[in-house]
């Protein structure tokens, strides 16, 4: 009996300590006027402002605030009037399915953490990505470059020597046979549009790299998408918001699903769009450099 009673009362008080847990919110974005009360004190709603359960906000008339609830789940505040963040309790359950899920962390991440590093913190919350793989002797090849998928636009397949090795043999195959060669001296990329007129949408090529005169032994993947699968995909990412967005908002939450699905080319060009959209927004401008120099882009 003294068993099932100790038992009963850690359930209880399990359940009870779970319950009593209380929830965190990050200002995402801000439009119009939007205050803050807490501890008797006003200011205006910042971007990157922590907010409790017992913070008040204030939404202005023309106004709207967007808020992300313990890294997981965003919603808006459209309506002019003030209102307690205890409120939206239930705006901070989660959707595990959800595709923006570490998206919404990333960008937790950065606006709470003094000086983020996209460079570092971006990469940790794509599941895909893994560790830098050895191709052979001289080149290693970021294993993020394994599998490529691809429409359009310009992107350079780069590489690292640790070796005094200038020359370099990349073979593109389709069924083992290879459709195009090129022999790159004194550089350590390719651009894809070098050889994106042999790709044929939807079919799976090989490609390799090997340094002068060693031998390779890895071959990586790349998928050229067609239009129609291309669109569906992005207009399926856009569709997945659960608030208002601006322009620039939606342009980098796109860079960052299309890097996470290996669109390198095209994640490129939004995270580019959101950083001349929202050129003072300091968190674009370093997740693009922070890109440009993981994929060695001039």
């Amino acid at each position: 009996m003294k068993h099932i009673q100790a038992v009963l009362f850690f359930i209880f008080f399990f359940t009870g300590s779970f319950a009593q847990k209380t929830n965190s919110f990050l200002i995402y974005s801000v439009k119009g006027t939007v205050t803050v009360a807490e501890d008797n004190k006003n200011s205006k709603a910042q971007i990157g402002k922590l907010l409790t359960e017992s913070s008040k906000i204030t939404i202005g008339s023309n106004s709207l605030v967007s808020i992300i609830c313990n890294e997981n789940s965003l919603f808006s505040i459209v309506k002019p009037g003030t209102y307690s963040m205890g409120q939206f309790k239930d705006s901070c359950l989660v959707n595990k399915s959800s595709i923006t899920s570490n998206y919404l962390k990333f960008i937790w991440g950065q606006l709470t953490t003094p000086k983020g590093s996209p460079e570092k913190n971006r990469k940790s919350y794509m599941n895909n990505l893994g560790a830098v793989s050895r191709s052979n002797i001289s080149i290693w090849v970021d294993s993020r470059l394994d599998t490529i998928h691809y429409f359009s636009g310009e992107f350079p397949i780069s590489w690292k020597c640790y070796s005094d090795v200038t020359e370099f043999n990349f073979e593109l195959m389709e069924d083992k046979k290879p459709v195009f060669q090129k022999t790159i001296k004194g550089a350590t990329f390719i651009s894809i549009t070098d050889f994106a007129g042999k790709l044929k949408t939807n079919q799976p090529f090989n490609w390799t790299l090997k340094a002068k005169d060693e031998e390779n032994t890895e071959t990586r993947v790349l998928i050229k998408w067609d239009k129609a699968s291309y669109e569906k995909l992005v207009n399926r990412f856009i569709a997945a918001k659960t608030t208002e967005e601006t322009e620039a908002e939606e342009s980098f939450r796109l860079g960052f699903l299309l890097e996470s699905a290996r669109f390198y080319s095209e994640a490129y060009q939004y995270y580019k769009k959101a950083t001349q959209l929202s050129p003072d927004m300091e968190l674009y401008q370093k997740t693009l450099d922070a890109f440009k120099k993981d994929y060695h882009i001039e």
